[in-house]
């Protein structure tokens, strides 16, 4: 059985359930920005409103027209960016290429099917498959499968044609949205390297530790920054998960900078917010100097621990960095006191951020305290 455009030009009107099924689907994907959300999005809510086994959708990669799986709730997920068809090819491909549904109650025995190895679909024998067209361009492709067979009826391929509708327009924005990110990542790369260049020169100018101690602090905060954009990449958006990143920054200072033999807990709790990229940075360097400056200064020989706690307290938020260890030198001024990293944290906490810093004794080590307006991080 194939379907033609004929059906997506409101011969055959959607039912009320799958109105139901259309609006679902049109507020998640409305609510999803970045690719992989939208993609998983889509998939999962095809798979669940129309019934199916499985949603697979292939996005068209214009330098080698080829379509990619990219998100799929039944095959096997280890294929997803690795199995492709050519434009054309097989029933999906067809699909694509010409701008059609096809509708298969026995996929396998088609002519134009064609077997993806790795993907597990063997044990789907029916298949529907539909283009996805924005602007008047071939972006990709989508198909559902059955474990069952499965005779599709005019209904399901009308449903199925609107959330292409829906989803082709949903992935050209989250693929426009990954550009200009990807674009702005480029850029905050090249100026937070020109500040870690700017930092290095002044402490070497300014500070008479070892060349080999500077090296150690400047390789954090180049860690710190690219953290940022390492999770930036990886969710192709423009919100981070401050939790995830204060993690990945204790886990490289902790890493680079506690010796061999002395045993330092470090661990993060709390809660999570999601920010942009600028404040995120901001974040990244303040943790990063307040861990170094309780390993460095604080930590005992014998070892210790530091916590660090997120507390979002709705209007402000709060970052602590506790530690154990040897507390604060007698009559040390936190406003004025310590090396470039405390001047970097005060700099970045009023000037950046628009927030206060503090750092106080503890009976057991000592509190660095930063309190910042959600405001400023939105």
């Amino acid at each position: 059985m194939t379907a033609t455009n004929s059906t997506r030009n409101g011969q055959l009107a959607p039912k009320p359930p799958q109105l139901t099924a259309v609006r679902e689907i049109s507020r998640a994907i409305a609510e999803a920005w970045d690719l992989p959300t939208t993609l998983d999005l889509i998939t999962r809510r095809a798979t669940e409103v129309m019934g199916m086994d499985s949603c697979s959708i292939y996005l068209r990669d214009l330098r080698t027209d080829r379509l990619v799986l990219q998100a799929t709730t039944g095959l096997n997920q280890k294929a997803v960016g690795q199995a492709w068809l050519a434009m054309g090819e097989g029933l999906t491909g067809w699909a694509a290429q010409h701008r059609e549904a096809v509708a298969i109650t026995a996929a396998a025995t088609d002519p134009r099917f064609k077997h993806l190895p790795g993907t597990g679909e063997a044990r789907f024998p029916s298949l529907m498959a539909m283009p996805l067209i924005s602007h008047d361009r071939v972006i990709g492709a989508a198909n559902v499968q059955t474990v069952e067979p499965r005779t599709f009826t005019a209904d399901e391929v009308e449903l199925f044609a609107i959330i292409a509708d829906l989803a082709a327009t949903a992935l050209e924005k989250a693929q426009t949205v990954r550009a200009a990110v990807v674009q702005e990542m480029h850029h905050r790369v090249k100026n937070n390297l020109q500040t870690i260049a700017m930092l290095l020169r002044l402490q070497l100018s300014q500070t008479d530790l070892a060349p080999r101690d500077i090296l150690h602090e400047t390789i954090n905060r180049v860690l710190s920054i690219a953290a940022v954009h390492d999770i930036l990449s990886q969710e192709g958006v423009g919100l981070i998960s401050l939790r995830q990143l204060i993690q990945q920054v204790a886990h490289n200072v902790a890493t680079n900078m506690t010796a061999v033999g002395v045993p330092v807990e470090v661990t993060v709790n709390g809660d999570d917010l999601q920010l942009r990229s600028q404040p995120a940075t901001s974040l990244a360097l303040v943790t990063n100097e307040l861990l170094q400056n309780a390993l460095e200064h604080g930590m005992p020989v014998t070892g210790g621990a530091i916590a660090i706690r997120l507390l979002d307290e709705g209007e402000q938020l709060r970052l602590e960095v506790r530690d154990n260890g040897l507390g604060l030198p007698e009559g040390f001024d936190p406003l004025q006191g310590g090396g470039l990293g405390l001047e970097i944290v005060r700099t970045m906490v009023t000037e950046d951020l628009g927030g206060t810093f503090s750092l106080t004794p503890r009976e057991d080590g000592a509190l660095a305290r930063v309190v910042v307006p959600t405001a400023r991080l939105g």
